[in-house]
């Protein structure tokens, strides 16, 4: 992984394992085109694609869709891809989290994220598109209960027009239930998989977006959450108009479709399959250009393609904050490398 990092390879795949989804989140196109059980990658095809990544040099792996709760065997993907070396990160609207599986991941050297954008019921309908925040809260319960889990969990929001009140909120909803906490501004491209929500989107006033988000700057400062702290500064300066710093798909990392398709993110159309050709070919045949293009005249904020590259970029700050605060560096090296 570190030689990735230096030849400014990928590091993160981004695996939308089905495009079946159980939410209708205006934000997002993608439910809106559900895939077929019959089109995605198989167990076996699955462990054959990420061993071509994993020799490749990739560590990381987002599983989300759709829904990825959705698949019946997303434990054994799981299993499958922990048993290659891979670090995943489960990410989910927690609808489908229950007492039986919720204690199968806990046991697994996995880290969760759960998608919960506000504690208002109405709230959660519109952001959500259906009426399902009892159900959410009831599983997040479950998981609080479960000590010694093996990988991180989080709650995870993305703050708009609609929530950007809730933001001190959910930081402490997530602490006191046992979570950690991040979130990003409501953002779209205007390319192929997120969607333009009216009610959402702060175009026309975000000075109420940006203090929100200089609350949760100065709180995790407070607490000690570095890599949140971070996150948001370039959150407030994207948010100010003044982020345009190189988008990270394709440098750090990939978006591999429930097909075996790959793009640079989830914003471009798949186009290699990854069944047929190698990683290295596929990216050889891929042009930055287009994604240079895209984050020049509509740069975007997803933690996919922003995250891992402003970590990378603040190893300096990082680095001193370790030096004062080890044990809380190494809780998350061991969780996210180890």
């Amino acid at each position: 992984m570190i030689k990735n990092i230096l030849l400014g390879r990928p590091i993160l795949v981004v695996f939308n394992l089905t495009r079946r989804c159980n939410s209708t989140c205006p934000m997002c196109s993608i439910w809106k085109t559900p895939s077929k059980i019959k089109d995605e990658l198989t167990l076996e095809e699955i462990e054959k694609i990420f061993k071509g990544l994993k020799s490749y040099g990739m560590k990381h792996v987002f599983l989300q869709g759709g829904e990825p709760l959705i698949r019946k065997d997303i434990i054994q993907i799981i299993k499958l891809l922990i048993e290659l070396g891979f670090n995943p990160t489960l990410i989910t609207n927690g609808l489908l989290l229950n007492e039986k599986n919720v204690n199968e991941i806990a046991e697994l050297k996995c880290n969760v994220t759960i998608s919960l954008d506000t504690l208002d019921r109405e709230r959660y309908i519109k952001i959500r598109g259906v009426d399902k925040l009892p159900l959410v809260l009831k599983n997040i319960e479950i998981c609080s209960k479960i000590k010694n889990k093996k990988g991180m969990w989080h709650i995870n929001s993305t703050i708009s027009k609609i929530n950007y009140d809730e933001v001190l909120d959910l930081f402490f909803f997530a602490k006191n239930n046992g979570f950690n906490f991040n979130c990003y501004p409501y953002n779209y491209s205007h390319c192929y998989s997120s969607s333009y929500n009216e009610d959402m989107s702060f175009d026309n006033d975000n000075s109420v977006i940006i203090e929100a988000f200089s609350k949760l700057k100065e709180t995790s400062k407070r607490e000690g959450m570095i890599f949140d702290k971070i996150v948001y500064d370039d959150a407030i300066k994207y948010l100010q108009g003044k982020y345009y710093k190189p988008c990270d798909a394709m440098k750090k990392s990939i978006l591999l479709s429930e097909k075996g398709e790959i793009s640079p993110c989830l914003e471009f159309k798949p186009s290699f399959n990854l069944k047929e050709i190698s990683i290295k070919q596929a990216l050889s045949k891929m042009d930055y250009s287009k994604v240079k293009k895209c984050y020049l005249q509509t740069p975007c904020f997803y933690g996919c393609t922003r995250g891992s590259g402003i970590v990378i970029r603040k190893i300096p700050e990082i680095f001193i904050f370790a030096t004062k605060h080890p044990k809380t560096i190494a809780k998350f090296i061991k969780s996210y490398f180890f």
